[in-house]
């Protein structure tokens, strides 16, 4: 029988072993282990197949497998005879992480398991991640993820439900970063300085003790966030580049060739979960771009065959919905998701940027290039107006559209990119000037460099709008670089002539940074930089 082939080990796992719970043995992970999401370490020697033949997919074939020191809670205490901080114990855990990176060909060949070792966080971050509690979780699935949601609601509800002592290292990292973004609410000087390098500190715990796990990068992806959002310079510059590096270690920017570093998703809801993280690394990549052109991107575009997320509220039930790949997406008539839109916004400004910084593309082509991407644009923008209306006309709420307001931000910074790379002649070097299309392009971007910087000013008062009518939890920081590119647009108007007009609007935009500002130090930031910068050189 089949059954009489599973490969039993001889002593019950770690943590069934730890928890006094019955351990059914299997490897390479016990039932209850699997059932509760949690990674399952065998003492070594402990595994024995009871199947001969089996004993080659359990572990590879290489001599003096390397035994781990695992840093727990005892590592980080001080005994009271000393102030030197107490050895590490060592938990025996093959680690087969060298083979995975040095041979990943060789590491798939030999069916070899990557095992997770088993922690226990150092005091001054479990007792943290021990006052998170349902309030935190519920107020931040109110909050950003209504904006970035990248966190499976089933999924970490579920784990929630388990008892204390049996919740992972990483997925109470997961819930300090939560409250880095909820507590900062109630704060009045923002950013939370302590609990930020907490969160800091504890992410580094939890990746040198070789925890790489989706609950890890989505906690990078906090923090990120949080950078970004209170302008903490150049950390989240670095941080979404380290988001990149952790996505391609573990494997989901190409789940068919990447090696996998995690083991394959039991749900659709679980892999969903992994795509949408990926895309979230995308946004924030392509965001922290923005005001500093001419610079690498962290991670390639995604492939045209790459699926977009699906919707937002089957997802966050569980359910099976229609996802399509980004390449049809352009279609206006195929109903996309506010984080969906987001993606696609998010890849155009990806474009522009990568056109902006090419200077090896003959000049024909570039130019035809940026009508088109224009034209793009110009749609994706006026599709998302168009559900922004209908979200406000359906239900009777007037901040109902406010989960479309990243993506719309993102358009009106890839138009304000585009245009003002094109609106000035001078720009042109002379053996450009007499190209058609470049003249049509520079044409073109003059009056649409008005036209997006209006639709900006526009967007402002609809922010302004919807904070009063209590929508400032779940408004995106990511609003806040459309609405300094605006406003400086405006000043350089008004410095070239004169007009009152554009000065009104400019200090329109800047009040909602300030009201912005109560929030995010990010847009604190950018109203200092409009005030004390002399915007008569900018253009030039």
């Amino acid at each position: 029988m089949e059954s009489d082939r599973r490969t039993l080990a001889v002593r019950a796992c770690v943590a069934c072993r730890k928890q006094k719970r019955k351990c059914t043995r299997e490897v390479p992970e016990c039932s209850l282990c699997s059932k509760n999401g949690r990674p399952c370490e065998y003492p070594v020697g402990s595994r024995a197949a009871s199947n001969p033949d089996d004993h080659s997919r359990v572990a590879p074939r290489i001599q003096n497998p390397t035994v781990m020191p695992v840093q727990t809670v005892d590592s980080a205490v001080t005994t009271p005879s000393s102030n030197e901080p107490t050895a590490p114990r060592l938990l025996p855990v093959e680690n087969h992480f060298p083979l995975f990176f040095l041979d990943s060909s060789y590491f798939q060949h030999t069916n070899s398991l990557l095992q997770m070792p088993t922690i226990e966080l150092p005091p001054e971050f479990d007792s943290i991640g021990a006052q998170s509690n349902m309030h935190d979780v519920d107020v931040y699935f109110n909050s950003i993820h209504t904006f970035l949601p990248i966190v499976s609601k089933l999924r970490l509800y579920r784990e929630l439900s388990a008892p204390q002592n049996c919740r992972n290292p990483d997925t109470a990292l997961l819930l300090i970063t939560i409250q880095l973004h909820t507590r900062s609410l109630d704060s009045s000087d923002p950013p939370n300085r302590e609990l930020y390098g907490l969160a800091k500190a504890c992410c580094s715990h939890v990746e040198r003790s070789n925890i790489f796990s989706i609950r890890l990068l989505q906690a990078t992806l906090l923090i990120t966030l949080y950078e970004i959002a209170n302008a903490i310079y150049p950390a989240a510059y670095l941080s979404v580049g380290h988001c990149m590096r952790l996505g391609h270690a573990i494997g989901i920017h190409d789940f068919k060739r990447a090696p996998q570093m995690l083991r394959t998703p039991t749900s659709a809801t679980e892999l969903e979960e992994r795509r949408r993280v990926w895309w979230a690394v995308i946004v924030l990549d392509r965001y922290v771009n923005v005001g500093g052109k001419h610079r690498p991107f962290s991670c390639d575009d995604v492939r045209p065959d790459e699926l977009l997320p699906m919707d937002d509220k089957h997802w966050d039930q569980g359910e099976l919905a229609l996802v399509q790949p980004l390449a049809v997406s352009t279609n206006t008539t195929v109903k996309i998701c506010p984080f969906g839109r987001t993606c696609q916004a998010s890849h155009l400004l990806s474009r522009v940027l990568r056109h902006i910084s090419d200077r090896d593309s003959d000049i024909e082509f570039r130019c035809n290039e940026a009508l088109q991407l224009r034209r793009t644009l110009q749609a994706l923008a006026a599709t998302i107006a168009n559900e922004s209306e209908e979200l406000l006309g359906h239900v009777n709420d007037a901040t109902a559209d406010l989960p479309l307001f990243t993506a719309t931000a993102l358009c009106h910074s890839a138009l304000l990119g585009l245009y003002e790379t094109y609106c000035c002649t001078e720009n042109s070097e002379a053996n450009q000037m007499g190209c058609e299309n470049l003249l049509e392009m520079q044409s073109l971007a003059i009056s649409g460099l008005k036209e997006i910087s209006n639709a900006v000013f526009l967007f402002s008062k609809r922010l302004q709008a919807v904070t009063e009518l209590g929508g400032m939890l779940r408004m995106t920081p990511l609003v806040c670089a459309c609405l300094y590119q605006a406003a400086g647009n405006y000043l350089w108007y008004t410095l070239e002539t004169g007009g009152q007009d554009y000065l009104s609007k400019a200090n329109t935009i800047k009040s909602v940074l300030s009201i912005l500002g109560t929030r995010w130090n990010s847009a604190r930031e950018y109203v200092a930089i409009l005030d004390g910068v002399d915007y008569s050189g900018i253009h030039n």
